[in-house]
């Protein structure tokens, strides 16, 4: 084996910072930064908003139009402020895996289970 080779082979496994495709660019970190940042303003203002509808319900009843309209505006932020946290912890992505492995390894354990039957009602 010459020195050459073995050069050449060290230095392509090594590889270099940002060769792989697989190694996030410093823009989509970014990206996925300011994603999550955007997140985190939401969820404090629908926690605020929460608990503002939740003191607005709570305080003394007051017969104004504008609490009223007040309490329907807050408690429809709310639903939506919801709507969407459910939406984002329930979704198709994030239960795509473990489906596809269940059918996978719940189709095979049938499968195998089918055949030792076979093996076992056939004598």
């Amino acid at each position: 084996m010459n020195p050459g080779h073995w050069r050449k082979r060290y230095h392509s496994q090594r590889g270099a910072i940002g060769d792989t495709p697989e190694t996030p660019r410093l823009a989509d970190l970014m990206q996925q930064l300011e994603g999550l940042e955007m997140r985190v303003r939401q969820l404090k203002a629908g926690v605020a908003n929460l608990v503002q509808l939740q003191q607005l319900q709570n305080a003394p009843p007051t017969d104004t139009q504008q609490s009223v309209q007040e309490i329907a505006r807050l408690q429809e932020t709310a639903d939506n402020f919801e709507l969407e946290l459910a939406s984002r912890i329930v979704s198709w992505q994030h239960l795509q895996e473990p489906f596809w492995q269940a059918v996978r390894f719940g189709g095979l354990g049938l499968l195998v289970g089918w055949v030792l039957a076979w093996f076992i009602y056939a004598q």
